[in-house]
């Protein structure tokens, strides 16, 4: 057995606990959370950290096979000249470059504590890293194409590599997914809503203003790149309503859905998802809002509507480091009035629930086995979070 003890052990499915000691099997199950006192005659067994316990993180917005981009996109200048950027230089990186960035940004990813991820792919480069590892990876193959006359072909395209990652990978890791709402054509949107219905899907959701516009009246950078990369189509006349309203229409709404990065959605956004859905999930990534937007969403909108948070690191083409705890600090410093322990519970338990994984990861409930993080250099006394805080991954996952 393993006797685990810190300043303060974060159980997330109940508050805080201090002079406490967590209970594991030799193989990471959890047996439970118990006070010093009913553990008395096990002290000289415990071991004691000086910092906070945690559960394993989840990741649920990754883009791993961008690692190779790590601090090649300018800073602060919007999501227009990041994609011009990234796809100009997308092409000039070896192969043998772009595996080893994947291998070294996913170990440092997951020494960090992350235990499970969401990771979107275009391409089939993080196979070989993703067969090999003992973290949970979910992939997500996603399609982009504005003109209806490939939407077929797209498609089809992207089953041919869904069925490259499932002959290497378990089985049910895998959905084809739309990258945004303004970027697939209806008849490509068809498509793959209908695609693996059961499965979990996510869309890249109103990261800036430039959406808002396109969808209101076809205007904005979006249509400037939509007409520059399809030059035959005829301009998108909008719809004169906001982008989810706009697309909702494609998905069952009993689909379990992940909204990724929302750094400009409004209550009025927020409810018409949380209306339409039955099972809406919200990723902020907020480190990459500020590299590329230098702006941030604004948590309190979706907390007043009991939305479900979870969060996620983008990739190094638009973060300095595949960290939830960085996400976490960002959060925690530009939002003092979210606790500690909501927070937490974004990076791990509700993380876990999109995934299908909530009982086996997220909290230290007896039976799971979801990692122990060991988060050091904290504020023990409020308890929070401090520019110099580190994670560390101290014991395995088994998801």
């Amino acid at each position: 057995m393993l006797y685990l003890s810190a300043d303060i052990i974060f159980p997330v499915s109940g508050g805080p606990r201090r002079e406490s000691v967590l209970v594991l099997t030799d193989e990471g199950v959890v047996e439970g959370i118990f006070t010093l006192e009913e553990l008395q005659h096990k002290r000289h067994e415990i071991r004691f950290y000086k910092g906070m316990l945690c559960p394993g993180f989840v990741n649920t917005h990754c883009h791993l096979e961008l690692s190779w981009a790590k601090g090649m996109i300018d800073e602060g200048k919007g999501l227009d000249s990041f994609v011009r950027q990234l796809e100009s230089v997308r092409k000039t990186v070896p192969a043998e470059q772009v595996q080893q960035s994947i291998v070294r940004a996913a170990s440092e990813m997951e020494g960090s504590g992350i235990v499970a991820t969401a990771d979107i792919a275009n391409g089939a480069q993080t196979i070989p890293y993703k067969s090999s590892s003992a973290n949970y990876f979910h992939t997500f193959i996603e399609v982009f194409g504005s003109d209806p006359a490939y939407a077929a072909t797209i498609n089809e395209r992207a089953l041919g590599l869904k069925q490259e990652f499932e002959s290497r990978l378990p089985v049910g890791r895998v959905s084809i997914v739309p990258h945004a709402t303004y970027s697939l054509s209806e008849e490509l949107f068809r498509l793959v809503a209908a695609e693996d219905t059961g499965t979990i899907k996510s869309i890249h959701h109103q990261e800036n203003e430039d959406e808002n516009h396109f969808f209101w009246d076809g205007s904005g950078p979006i249509a400037l790149r939509r007409k520059a990369f399809n030059p035959h189509l005829p301009p998108y006349p909008g719809t004169g309503k906001r982008p989810m309203q706009s697309i909702a229409r494609f998905f069952n709404p009993d689909q379990k859905l992940l909204l990724v990065h929302n750094t400009v959605s409004q209550p009025e956004d927020i409810a018409f998802v949380q209306r339409y859905f039955a099972q809406p999930y919200w990723c902020l990534c907020p480190n990459a809002n500020l590299y590329i937007e230098n702006r941030l969403p604004q948590p309190d909108y979706f907390r007043q509507q009991q939305c479900i948070i979870t969060l996620g690191t983008d990739s190094l083409a638009s973060n300095h480091q595949l960290s939830i705890l960085s996400e976490m600090k960002t959060i925690c410093t530009h939002f003092p009035n979210i606790p500690l322990a909501e927070v937490l519970q974004w990076a791990t338990l509700n993380g876990a629930r999109f995934l299908g994984l909530e009982s086996t990861l997220g909290s230290f409930d007896a039976g799971k086995s979801p990692g122990v993080v060991l988060i050091e250099n904290a504020d023990i006394q409020q308890p929070g979070l401090l520019a110099e805080s580190i994670s560390t991954l101290l014991i395995p996952a088994q998801p």
